[in-house]
Order: structure tokens, then C-alpha cells, then sequence
């Protein structure tokens, strides 16, 4: 199951596939940062705070979910991930990376949106069903598809032994997930 991994930077090969314990693993801590993350403006809204200064609420808000809500959820995504490759010490074939990002991403998608739901049950019931059914099937799918990319990116690392391989899948689930926040904002 596990192995010893490369401390030199050679490139590893995979051992087995991911048991049930590794997907529950990405799934939980997945929900888990959607948790914190659904709380976001107050963790990482203070980044854009010179926006504010010099600008409008409205801009402020649009920076927050275009260019930092990015940058710091999409990496916080994949903790389970690195937990798995980098601390279990697992490895695993690239396809299994892609599913368990996948997996963490929905995880993250999916307390996002009960978080957000929950927020909104002052208006009454029909429209936090609503938020959470219209979120449900939009952007717990959209997590899941950015998280897939980095998972993808985690698998290309293993398999080379270079951890820069991550970086372009990421940063690419970085443009997305800002572009998608974008069109979100303008609508």
C-alpha cells in the first residue's frame, strides 16, 4: 500500500489503487475547506482590502470572488491530497488522482453550498431549498471539475518526481474558477 516515495526527485511508480478510507479522506477534508471556505470573506476578503480603499463595494466584491477566492480555494481544495501523497507517502496511478480530486472538490462544492443555504433560511425555506438545489447543480459539479485538475496535476508530480508538474494544472484551475466567479458576478 504504502511506499517509501522519492526523496530524491525520481519519479515513483504507482503501487495500488486508492482504498475506501483514501476517497472518504479527500471527500471529508474537501467539505471540510468548503466549510471554512463558504465563511470566506471573513478569512481572506482582508487580501483585497485595498481595493476597498481606493474603490467601490461592488468592485471589492468582485475582486474577492474573481482573483482571491481563486487563489486560495482551489490549492486549499486538494489538502487531502497532499496529505495522502506527501505525509501516507501513497502512490497511486494518475487516473486515481484525478478521482480523488474530484472527489475533494465535491466534498468542498457540497458544504459550500449548505453553508450558503443555511445563510439564507431567513428568507424561508423555498428559497434556501432553492440557493441549494441551483448551487447543487452548478458549482458542487464546478468544484469537482477544477479539483479534477489538480488532482491530475498531484498525478503528473508523483509519476515525474517534479512537483512544478503541479503547478500549470493548478494555476489552470486557478483561470477557470476566476473566469467562472467573473461571469457569475456580471450576470
Amino acid at each position: 500500500m504504502a511506499s517509501g516515495g522519492s526523496a530524491t526527485g525520481q519519479p515513483v511508480e504507482p503501487v495500488a489503487h486508492p482504498k475506501r478510507a483514501h476517497y472518504l479522506i479527500c471527500l471529508g477534508l474537501g467539505a471540510t475547506v468548503g466549510f471554512v471556505a463558504a465563511f470566506g470573506e471573513t478569512f481572506y476578503a482582508p487580501l483585497a482590502f485595498p481595493v476597498l480603499i481606493f474603490s467601490s463595494q461592488a468592485l471589492f466584491s468582485i475582486v474577492v470572488a474573481v482573483a482571491v477566492a481563486p487563489l486560495v480555494e482551489e490549492p486549499a481544495k486538494s489538502l487531502g491530497l497532499l496529505l495522502l501523497k506527501e505525509e501516507e507517502k501513497l502512490t497511486f496511478e494518475i487516473a486515481d488522482w484525478t478521482i480523488l480530486g474530484s472527489l475533494s472538490g465535491i466534498g468542498f462544492g457540497f458544504m459550500e453550498n449548505v453553508v450558503y443555504a443555511l445563510a439564507v433560511q431567513g428568507y424561508g425555506v423555498n428559497v434556501s431549498l432553492s440557493l441549494f438545489l441551483l448551487r447543487g447543480l452548478l458549482t458542487a459539479p464546478f468544484h469537482g471539475i477544477t479539483a479534477t485538475l489538480t488532482g491530475f496535476g498531484v498525478g503528473l508530480w508523483q509519476k515525474s518526481g517534479n512537483a512544478r508538474m503541479l503547478v500549470i494544472p493548478l494555476v489552470v484551475a486557478m483561470v477557470v474558477h476566476g473566469s467562472f466567479n467573473l461571469l457569475a458576478s456580471i450576470i
